[in-house]
């Protein structure tokens, strides 16, 4: 069978550096987010809890709600998250991240909540997997990008267009979370 062969049109070769140097510009920033959760130290502090918001999900037929999650905000601005669990201390400790400002730990006196986080880079949220995706498709478009062979019209949209769809998805989940 015969590959079929074209040219690239003018609009995809002016603007291939353009998109390769933000995919580029994409996997740096999510590696200084991974290099900030998980090598960088951390930061301890004596904080109170000023208040929290519930997530509320609703069931296939709309009727029942169900508590997804709690947003918890503190006095001194820092904010953090748990999946279905609600911290009923208002004195709390917490450890967040150097450059970001994450919360990666949050002890009271009694308990430690920690296992419940799912905000940020968190083996519990959402977020690490929407970054673990995006890494996946930058890679991939990458690849193709960069390879020698041309890059039709529809596949260089193709990849602007999902690549942005989940760069929209994952802020949105930061946001929620």
């Amino acid at each position: 069978m015969q590959e079929r062969s074209f040219t690239e049109k003018k609009f995809v070769t002016n603007n291939k550096k353009k998109i390769i140097n933000i995919l580029y510009l994409i996997t740096f920033l999510i590696s200084i987010a991974f290099i900030d959760y998980y090598l960088l130290p951390k930061t301890s502090a004596n904080d109170n809890i000023d208040y929290y918001i519930e997530n509320v999900g609703k069931n296939r037929n709309g009727r029942s709600k169900n508590i997804v999650s709690y947003n918890y905000y503190t006095k001194k601005r820092n904010s953090f998250s748990t999946k279905n669990f609600l911290v009923e201390e208002d004195a709390i400790e917490i450890e967040y991240t150097l450059l970001l400002k994450s919360v990666t730990k949050v002890k009271s006196k009694d308990a430690d909540y920690t296992k419940y986080l799912v905000n940020g880079l968190n083996p519990n949220g959402i977020e690490l997997y929407c970054c673990f995706v995006i890494l996946f498709s930058t890679a991939v478009s990458l690849k193709i990008l960069i390879s020698k062979k041309a890059v039709s019209e529809n596949t260089f949209y193709n990849i602007i267009c999902f690549n942005s769809f989940l760069l929209f998805v994952t802020f949105y989940m930061m946001s929620l979370f």
